[in-house]
């Protein structure tokens, strides 16, 4: 079973989760059936592998599932989320329950249970070694050299970067991995989504606005970034502690603080949105900005992801889109290339 793994070097936020959402639908558009296994990070589920979303239904809450897979399975209609700390376990409930045909690993390139057929490795362009340590003095899970063992690099929030900025990040990475492809991205703006009614509201729907903005991913410094370089008055950036399981005592607050800076609406990320719950206090506005990760050399990804779920150039083949099926959903364990 072919198994593309999507990951980082650096913890916190690089992109990850914009990029399998890209990937899974760059799949599906190619006549594939994958499915995300994610670890389900700070949910509180202990089974072995449990569904999130069944391509139809969110199934389990971001208590029990963490907040990255519900918002995979809320954005991805037709894509089951499965969650496991046994990513073989994962796996094998995927293909059995759902007819998969290719696994899709959020956040798996240190994850060495299931051979890969691709790995992606996700780095943002504007803090691409964090502080050039590894942890715990930094914020590398690996020394830059692990960049060998991956198949391609996206670098990620590159929007309003130079050219030559860009071009010269390219020669930096490439020295790490030469000879792999080394593509740029960015997270586009698409729209607004009003927490309370659900509706989607235009880019221009809060521009020039004052706004209290609030972000609890792993850069909430690039979120306040974003949404000036779209014309939005951010009157007070207000960052929580990545994951962070936002309260009633929370939500009051921020609509109190908001009132007092005579802000206009509460904005804060989708992936946040999934935290903040269903029943929100006050009568001020909730909006959440819907991104998506645009890739500039797309037709270098998309002959990856086919040649690694074995579709053929021009359509499916004659597996279902896929080439030859190996007995078991994933290969034995492995050290990546090395």
């Amino acid at each position: 079973m072919p198994v593309i793994s999507v990951g980082n070097l650096v913890v916190g936020g690089t992109g990850k989760t914009p990029c399998v959402e890209r990937v899974c639908r760059l799949l599906r558009s190619m006549g594939a059936r994958p499915a995300v296994l994610s670890r389900g990070y700070r949910g509180s589920s202990t089974a072995e592998a449990a569904v999130v979303g069944d391509g139809e239904r969110v199934l389990l809450g971001w208590r029990e599932a963490g907040d990255e897979p519900v918002l995979l399975a809320r954005s991805l209609p037709g894509v089951p989320v499965v969650i496991g700390r046994d990513r073989r376990a994962a796996a094998r409930k995927a293909v059995e329950a759902f007819g998969v045909n290719v696994l899709v690993l959020d956040d798996g390139f240190q994850h060495l249970g299931l051979r890969r057929d691709l790995d992606l490795i996700t780095m943002d362009a504007r803090n691409p070694f964090g502080n050039g340590a590894c942890l715990p003095r930094g914020l590398l899970r690996e020394c830059p050299r692990a960049l060998a063992d991956a198949d391609m690099v996206l670098l990620t929030r590159t929007r309003g970067l130079a050219p030559e900025r860009i071009a010269s990040l390219k020669e930096t990475v490439g020295r790490y991995c030469p000879g792999i492809p080394i593509v740029s991205t960015e997270h586009a703006p698409t729209g607004w989504v009003d927490l309370r009614t659900g509706e989607v509201l235009p880019l221009e729907a809060v521009h020039g606005h004052k706004v209290l903005a609030f972000a609890g991913i792993g850069s909430p410094a690039a979120f306040f970034h974003d949404l000036k370089a779209l014309g939005v008055r951010v009157v007070e950036g207000v960052p929580f502690p990545d994951h962070h399981p936002f309260t009633p005592e929370d939500r009051g607050k921020l609509e109190e603080w908001a009132r007092l800076v005579h802000a206009t609406a509460l904005v804060t990320t989708e992936k946040d949105a999934v935290r903040l719950g269903d029943d929100l206090p006050g009568d001020l506005r909730y909006l959440a900005l819907r991104i998506e990760l645009r890739v500039r050399e797309e037709q270098i990804l998309a002959a990856a992801l086919r040649r690694a779920a074995g579709l053929a150039p021009d359509g499916p083949s004659g597996h279902h889109g896929l080439g030859p099926q190996r007995d078991e959903p994933a290969g034995s364990p492995t050290r990546r290339k090395r």
